[in-house]
């Protein structure tokens, strides 16, 4: 996505927040494939796109994001 060129602002706009869109809708997935019950956010909330009802969770969807970041932000 980086290197792409891109005809308008706009055009990256869109493509960075349907990547966005993808990525929270995949971790969404992953954590109620293991059972974690979470669900996606509204309204620019300023406490993430994830919102998880259990404390007990925490550590685990932490665990998820920091797995999901090291195998694709690694350089």
């Amino acid at each position: 996505m980086a290197d792409k060129e891109w005809q308008t602002d706009e055009d990256r706009m869109i493509a960075r927040l349907l990547a966005h869109r993808d990525v929270i809708t995949w971790v969404i997935k992953r954590l109620k494939s293991e059972g974690i019950s979470c669900e996606r956010t509204t309204g620019n909330n300023s406490s993430g796109d994830i919102l998880y009802y259990k404390t007990e969770d925490e550590p685990r969807v932490k665990e998820v994001i920091r797995e999901i970041n090291f195998k694709y932000n690694r350089k």
